[in-house]
């Protein structure tokens, strides 16, 4: 891939492609510059959709709904399956809105309250937002939260609707039980995961005495990593399967390969390989690699939220077939991502792998094989030679020559 130039992009002018970005980030900014007018203004009505808190300053923190001034609030799962392009996720997101509150931690909202109330809808909510000043207009960029248009400080917020709060929600709530068995209890009974890390940050979760507002980058790791720990258990005796499997899926310039190995034993590794003049590297000329573990034990080595995304996919698929695996997993950052846009994205994508059929199956070395042949650049990170998991699975464990 060819790195950006002035002399590139007038060669280009936005058409050919020859970054290898998949549309132009220039012209997506250009296209996005006057739809922002939109939030130049104090009072503005929208829908409260999601949740974000900051970690700068804790235990004083932003806290806020992240709220969409437009018809088509955030909703990951259908925008991974329809295959929304940057482009329409820039439009949506620019114009969204972060009014925020200045809280201290220990200091959650209060269930009677509208912005508790908005929280806690599992529906996405008319609100009317008054705001201190105009917002300040700057389309934010994180590798775990979806990106945002503007933020203001938050002076009131009016409900325009009534909250569809769940019953089991409310609940809990009032239940003395643990955020942990809170958690795990709403995922057993099909809420989203989304939701579920919305309503953990705002701090509704939990013995009362006890609730915290968590940090929105910390609690959606924190909600994957309780999902993960509950399964491990569950599958622990479950059948693996016969032969190797390669699941692949590509969104937005990732690229994901996962490997289904059969074993009775539960490990996972995975490898993230960030190619040249990818989003976090630009001006390298070398794929710069990641990797993280864990063994049967599910204690990975490294707390990374794009890791426990994969895992917690991986995991929920391998309960609901009553399996039980060791994972490589192969992710693929290319420059075609343009930008990060929370990594939604990577949780989507495993699941809609998972859920296709496996481009590969055979033995543990014909599929590795077949991987390295479809990306080339595998056989310069040498992948077969540094992979802690196939080290370990050379190795056989006594069980299984006394079968």
């Amino acid at each position: 891939m060819k790195k950006t130039t002035r002399e590139l992009c007038a060669l280009c002018k936005g058409s050919r492609k020859l970054c290898g970005a998949s549309i132009c980030p220039i012209l997506v900014k250009r296209i996005l510059s006057p739809k922002i007018r939109v939030l130049s203004k104090r009072e503005l009505s929208g829908y409260s959709e999601w949740l974000l808190v900051g970690e700068y300053g804790y235990p004083q923190v932003r806290f806020g709904p992240l709220s969409a001034i437009s018809s088509l609030p955030w909703d990951p799962e259908r925008w991974a399956k329809e295959r929304f392009d940057f482009s329409r996720i820039l439009t949506l997101r620019m114009k969204s809105l972060y009014p925020f509150q200045r809280r201290i931690v220990h200091k959650p909202p209060s269930f009677e309250d509208p912005l508790g109330e908005s929280v806690l809808s599992i529906k996405p909510i008319e609100i009317e937002l008054i705001l201190r000043k105009e917002p300040r207009i700057q389309l934010r960029f994180d590798a775990d939260i979806p990106p945002f248009g503007g933020s203001a400080p938050l002076q009131k917020l009016e409900l325009e609707d009534n909250p569809k709060i769940p019953r089991r929600v409310e609940n809990l709530i009032v239940d003395r039980v643990k955020a942990s068995y809170a958690v795990r209890y709403l995922r057993k009974y099909g809420m989203s995961i989304y939701y579920i890390q919305k309503i953990f940050s705002a701090g509704f979760l939990g013995i009362a005495e006890r609730r915290r507002i968590v940090p929105t980058r910390w609690g959606i790791t924190a909600v994957d990593s309780i999902i993960g720990n509950s399964i491990i258990p569950q599958i622990k005796h479950a059948p693996s399967f016969s032969q190797t499997r390669v699941y692949h899926w590509e969104y937005l310039g990732n690229k994901y390969y996962i490997i289904l190995i059969p074993n009775d034993y539960w490990a996972m590794e995975m490898f993230e390989v960030w190619l040249p003049n990818s989003v976090w590297v630009r001006g390298v000329g070398r794929p710069v690699v990641i990797r993280n573990y864990e063994s049967y034990d599910g204690k990975p080595v490294k707390m990374d939220g794009g890791y426990y995304a994969i895992r917690t996919s991986v995991l929920e698929w391998l309960k609901e077939r009553n399996r039980v695996a060791s994972i490589l997993a192969i992710r693929i950052i290319t420059p075609q991502y343009i930008a990060p846009v929370g990594n939604w994205q990577i949780r989507e994508s495993i699941r809609l792998a998972l859920d296709s059929n496996p481009i590969f199956v055979g033995d543990l070395d014909e599929c590795l094989q077949h991987v390295i042949s479809r990306e080339p650049v595998l056989r310069s990170v040498g992948i077969k030679e540094s992979s802690w998991l196939l080290c370990q699975l050379a190795h056989r464990p006594l069980d299984y020559w006394l079968k």
